[in-house]
């Protein structure tokens, strides 16, 4: 109850032991590329030639001498169950060598050949944990003519030759050299950069700045029938706060990538506003010292010096007074008052709930009457000792959406909508923390788009 209890700022009570919670940001982003952005890539400029092989066995003793280059423009198409189809124009060249026993002498016979192909080539598109495109269950639909050749009674399938460095020459087509401008880990890493970029905001004059330490990374891709690729990038980190100059984040390296199974496009970012004890007083002083409380017709106090401080699971305020009575000498003293740290939604403001009262003081309690007025004095002061943060979530609902736009190489990332809200509030040794959550969403808009 407000009347029976001594508080003893030098002796504090023990926390109830809730921590200050890991402050976890979020962002599920999926970023949508279509195909038509990916083949210009391919096709603005590529090296001839795919492949070149000499005295390849085919088999029944033959060999081949081969020249495989490609001729013109890759076509890409996706089609179900996350595959995309590849169609690449080229030519095979090359010389069929067949050597024969004659009579103890080998006779060797060239037969020249020239052919243009458009194989259709499909597979399923993996980037690999170290962010390489790699190619799975690599399939040829179609060569677009027959690979079958009948020489002297032999029969011949080019079909196996070709096969066998198909794969080469795709790796080759789609590596990272041919799509330069298509670097997914680059995109990574800009991705995964820009999350740790810091928000910067001002409350009661101070600057603050919240960033993030990146720490998970989630990717999922998909080929879809709408000819798009589409990639899931989840980013995970905990989120910091600095009050003062602004931070210089460290760039970490880009983790192992997990699955992600998370389509939506949402963020969610956990802001700890620090809110200092120094600054706290600060405010409070401003608003209070020196200012009367009225606490009946005859007697009103006047508080001084005001502090706070950590005092188990509340905020305790300490303060000085002068106590001053009608037609009475002024009496001196000390208040205490201890309350949990709430927010007012109806205010946008921090006000301290549960509140303890206590006054100490050398002379004259009783006929001062203090005692008497506890509930009184105690309910002025939790009117006048809040926080108000409603101009500070306005401007930072602003900001979060003025600075949350971030460039890279490929695209830009807006920031849609946020919200803010107070998620929760602590108590440390040094500050009282405020969690703010922002919602929204994430628009990307690729650049270079063709």
């Amino acid at each position: 109850s407000a009347s029976g209890k001594t508080i003893k700022p030098d002796r504090p009570p023990a926390s109830s032991g809730i921590e200050l919670p890991q402050a976890i940001s979020k962002a599920n982003v999926p970023i949508e590329i279509p195909l038509s952005f990916i083949e210009n890539n391919l096709n603005k400029d590529w090296n001839s030639k795919l492949f070149a092989e000499n005295g390849l066995p085919i088999g029944s003793g033959l060999t081949t001498d081969i020249d495989v280059t490609r001729t013109g423009k890759i076509v890409l198409t996706g089609l179900e169950n996350n595959t995309l189809r590849v169609k690449i124009p080229m030519n095979l060249k090359g010389d069929l060598k067949i050597e024969k026993k004659v009579f103890g002498q080998i006779l060797s016979t060239n037969f020249p050949f020239n052919e243009n192909i458009s194989p259709e080539i499909s597979f399923d598109p993996e980037i690999g944990s170290n962010w390489e495109l790699g190619i799975k269950n690599l399939e040829i639909e179609n060569w677009g003519r027959s690979m079958k050749y009948n020489l002297l009674g032999f029969e011949i399938d080019l079909d196996q030759v070709v096969k066998s460095q198909l794969k080469t020459v795709l790796d080759n087509q789609l590596s990272t050299s041919n799509l330069s401008r298509f670097d997914f880990k680059s995109m990574a890493q800009e991705t995964w950069d820009i999350f740790s970029e810091p928000y910067t905001m001002t409350q009661q004059g101070l600057e603050v700045h919240f960033y993030s330490i990146p720490s998970k990374l989630k990717l999922t891709e998909e080929i879809t029938t709408d000819q798009k690729l589409k990639l899931y990038v989840g980013l995970e980190g905990e989120m910091m706060s600095k009050v003062g100059s602004r931070p210089i984040v460290p760039k970490s390296p880009l983790p192992n990538i997990d699955v992600n199974e998370n389509k939506e496009n949402e963020l969610e970012l956990i802001l700890p506003l620090i809110l200092r004890y120094e600054d706290l007083d600060g405010y409070l002083n401003k608003e209070m010292s020196g200012n009367i409380i009225k606490i009946d017709s005859k007697a009103e106090m006047v508080p001084t010096n005001l502090k706070t401080q950590k005092y188990g699971d509340k905020t305790l305020l300490s303060m000085d007074f002068t106590g001053i009575r009608k037609g009475k000498k002024d009496i001196k003293g000390k208040m205490y008052f201890a309350g949990k740290p709430v927010f007012d939604a109806a205010t946008e403001s921090l006000r301290f709930d549960e509140a303890e009262f206590d006054v100490k003081s050398d002379n004259g309690m009783a006929n001062f009457g203090i005692r008497l007025k506890k509930r009184k004095i105690m309910n002025q002061i939790k009117k006048l000792a809040n926080y108000p943060i409603g101009d500070f979530l306005g401007e930072a609902r602003k900001e979060l959406e003025k600075q949350g736009i971030f460039e890279t190489g490929f695209a830009t990332f807006q920031v849609k909508n946020p919200t803010l809200d107070v998620e929760g509030i602590y108590n440390t040794e040094e500050d009282v923390r405020i969690y703010l959550r922002s919602t929204g969403k994430m628009e990307v808009r690729l650049k270079d788009f063709k």
